[in-house]
């Protein structure tokens, strides 16, 4: 029998690079870069906006900055009190963050593992929550914090950011703990281990990227709050940065150079820390889907 000397060429790779440029993935391509770029396109302008005069803002919105002024950064950053908006952000953010992780871990566990009449009926009551706009309850809770004398705190926010933000971490820790094998926690119970030892020692040290996806969505979220913050905050030197940022509007003018430069600034680090983790954050999300 004869045999050829030359050994047959693989063609996986060149099967791969033509399926790649079929009619439909040219589709899906354009689509996701003309998704991009509309979404993407605001906060461009936005940047390079920044470096501009008010002179070249006004003359040509979308042209390119001729002579970038890195100086307003730092003018900004002086006059308007950015220095203690951003303090004020991060402790609100901070003190919201390590509540709801604390609640909603607790809670999560209960709704998956535990035992009682009611739960799964109280569970979807719970969810209500991912439903309702936080316009409906803006009244109800000001009279409240007013009552308990917490208005023009950092409790105000902190407070109702935690209780505004149980639902969905609730529901994707919940989805966490379905996919965990029960044998783990069958084999702390028979070490005689509690609830609460099973919790803390077995359960979640499994669910720290969920935890970790929890935390992420709600920094940016809370990051970026203005309702609250607007309304039950009147004294300056509490403000967080969304409401602070209104002290660059005047009656008859606005600044917008400096409005451009403090956007940045504030929009930039909580953009980074988003995309450090976004692999984690949208592992976190996909498990939802495996929720039994």
């Amino acid at each position: 029998m004869l045999r050829s000397t030359n050994p047959p060429q693989p063609l996986t790779h060149t099967r791969k690079r033509a399926s790649a440029f079929t009619p439909g993935n040219i589709i899906h391509y354009l689509a996701a870069i003309m998704i991009v770029t509309v979404m993407g396109f605001p906060l461009i302008w936005m940047i390079y906006s920044s470096l501009k005069t008010n002179r070249e803002i006004f003359a040509n919105p979308f042209a390119l900055p001729k002579n970038p002024q890195f100086s307003q950064f730092a003018e900004a950053w002086t006059e308007g009190n950015l220095a203690q908006f951003y303090l004020n952000s991060i402790l609100v953010t901070a003190l919201s963050v390590l509540l709801i992780i604390s609640l909603s871990s607790l809670a999560a566990y209960a709704f998956a593992r535990l035992e009682f009449r009611g739960r799964d009926a109280l569970y979807y009551v719970f969810l209500i929550g991912l439903m309702l706009p936080p316009q409906v309850v803006v009244i109800p809770l000001f009279v409240l914090l007013r009552d308990f004398g917490m208005l023009n705190s950092y409790w105000a926010l902190v407070l109702p950011y935690s209780g505004w933000s149980l639902s969905m971490s609730v529901y994707l820790l919940r989805s966490f703990f379905l996919t965990l094998p029960v044998e783990l926690e069958d084999a702390a119970k028979i070490d005689g281990a509690s609830v609460f030892e099973r919790f803390f020692l077995v359960m979640l040290p499994l669910i720290r990227p969920a935890l970790l996806t929890v935390m992420i969505l709600n920094i940016v979220n809370l990051w970026n709050e203005l309702m609250f913050a607007l309304l039950f905050i009147q004294d300056d030197a509490k403000r967080t940065l969304p409401a602070g940022l209104l002290s660059f509007y005047g009656y008859h003018m606005v600044d917008y150079r400096l409005v451009f430069s403090a956007l940045t600034m504030v929009t930039l680090p909580v953009l980074f820390l988003y995309f450090v983790f976004q692999r984690q954050v949208i592992a976190g999300l996909t498990v939802t889907s495996t929720e039994r």
